[in-house]
């Protein structure tokens, strides 16, 4: 945790069939989050100032600028007057390969930005490993069980009916992690650093989103090493082709109709 709340309260007008009232609202809190790799600033994010040691190791993790989480030397938070910033300490040979890569840049993501501030399509859509094919053998009904109890387990959202849930669900089909963030790309990155440090198996089980899928999301599920994703609503047809090129099962459960659309993979079942 930092000094600043996750939530703030603002006063707000509601119009409606009663006619106007006025309220407090409580909001999620936007935060300017700087990721510093040895002294060198890297990107600046807007987050939720809540599971920064997660988002510092996830953020690395499903940007390529490390492997695995070990590598990670320290993190350091520092609260600004103006924001925040993640001091990450890494291996000298991870520093050489972002620079050799022409990865090392400053820019400003919007927390609801597709591409996380990237500012070169050649940086955004980035040669993905293809995930190995899985065994992995699910019943569609696992699905929609994890969906209806996503929100459940979203303190945040109960309190400010805003933010994004990141859960990683076991083969049992039991939400063992929730992570949550203004953006849905910081939501996803804090599950996957909150997991790396449990040494989670990423090919048992499946990310589920709250949110939308575009190809950036089944582009760091397919670099941590995430096999299955399932969102609550429709993915971007170019997330589709992202998981195909992945080997990343994608899906999306649609509370509608209370089915499962399968758009990539084979691990759902009837």
């Amino acid at each position: 945790m930092t000094a600043r709340d996750a939530n703030q309260i603002v006063n707000a007008i509601r119009l409606g069939p009663n006619g106007q009232e006025t309220l407090q609202w409580c909001a999620p809190t936007e935060v300017p989050i700087g990721m510093v790799y040895n002294k060198t600033p890297h990107a600046v994010m807007m987050a939720t100032p809540e599971d920064l040691h997660d988002f510092a190791i996830g953020y690395a993790l499903a940007e390529g600028v490390i492997n695995h989480a070990n590598e990670i030397e320290d993190v350091i938070v520092l609260e600004l007057e103006n924001g925040i910033e993640l001091h990450i300490q890494i291996p000298q040979n991870r520093m050489e390969r972002l620079e050799l890569h022409g990865q090392r840049r400053a820019h400003f993501g919007r927390a609801g930005c597709g591409l996380c501030g990237v500012d070169r399509l050649e940086d955004a859509i980035r040669p993905l490993p293809k995930l190995p094919d899985t065994s992995l053998r699910l019943a569609y009904q696992m699905a929609g069980h994890a969906a209806q109890k996503l929100a459940d387990l979203q303190p945040l959202r109960r309190k400010n009916k805003s933010v994004h849930g990141a859960a990683w669900v076991n083969a049992d089909g039991d939400i063992a992690m929730v992570r949550e963030d203004i953006g849905r790309h910081n939501a996803l990155d804090k599950m996957i650093g909150a997991c790396a440090v449990k040494s989670t198996s990423f090919d048992e089980g499946f990310a589920l989103l709250s949110s939308r899928c575009t190809f950036e999301l089944a582009q760091k599920c397919a670099l941590a090493g995430i096999s299955a994703l399932l969102t609550l609503s429709a993915p971007s047809a170019s997330a589709i082709e992202t998981a195909k090129r992945a080997n990343l099962s994608l899906a999306s459960w649609d509370r509608r109709s209370g089915t499962l659309v399968v758009f990539t993979g084979n691990i759902w079942t009837t």
